[in-house]
C-alpha cells in the first residue's frame, strides 16, 4: 500500500474530530488537537468541502456532510491528495504501469491494488467511532519521541 500523505492524515484527524464531537469543528479546533499548522488545515478542510465530504456548518466551524458510514477513506484519499506520477517504474500502481503487459510482477501488483482499493473503499469513517479523540494521529510529534 502506498504511504498515506500528510494531508490526509490531518483531513482524516479533522473528520474524526467531527464525528466524535458530533457537531462543527473549527480549523482551529483541528489545528490545536492534531499540531497542525493553521494553513494546512484550512486547505484541507476547502479540499473536503470541495469534494463533499464536510460543509460549513452552523455558528462556526466544519461538519460530517453525509452520514459517517458514507465516507470511506478511499473518499478522503480522493477528495484530498492529487494523483501522483508513478515511480520505479510503476511504484505498485497497477493502473498507471506502462510496462504491465510484459512484466513479471503484473498479475500480483493487480490483486494487491485491488486488495488496497476495496480495503479503502471498505473502511470507513464509522469505524473510527470508537477511537478516542484523545489518541494521536499517527504524524503527532508526541509518538515519535515517545512522549505523553
Amino acid at each position: 500500500m502506498k504511504a498515506l500523505s500528510a494531508e490526509t492524515v490531518l483531513a482524516l484527524h479533522g473528520l474524526h474530530l467531527m464525528l466524535r464531537t458530533r457537531g462543527p469543528v473549527s480549523s482551529t479546533q483541528i489545528s490545536r488537537s492534531g499540531t497542525f499548522a493553521s494553513s494546512q488545515v484550512r486547505r484541507v478542510l476547502g479540499k473536503l468541502q470541495s469534494g463533499g465530504l464536510v460543509r460549513s456548518g452552523s455558528g462556526h466551524g466544519f461538519e460530517l456532510a453525509k452520514a459517517p458510514g458514507e465516507i470511506s477513506i478511499l473518499d478522503v484519499i480522493r477528495a484530498v491528495d492529487v494523483p501522483e506520477p508513478p515511480t520505479a517504474p510503476c511504484g505498485g500502481d497497477y493502473d498507471a504501469c506502462v510496462t504491465r503487459a510484459t512484466c513479471v510482477l503484473a498479475p500480483l501488483c493487480r490483486k494487491t491494488e485491488e486488495a488496497v482499493q476495496e480495503s479503502l473503499r471498505a473502511f470507513t469513517l464509522a469505524d473510527l467511532d470508537d477511537v478516542s479523540i484523545d489518541v494521536p494521529n499517527c504524524l503527532d510529534p508526541k509518538l515519535r519521541t515517545g512522549a505523553s
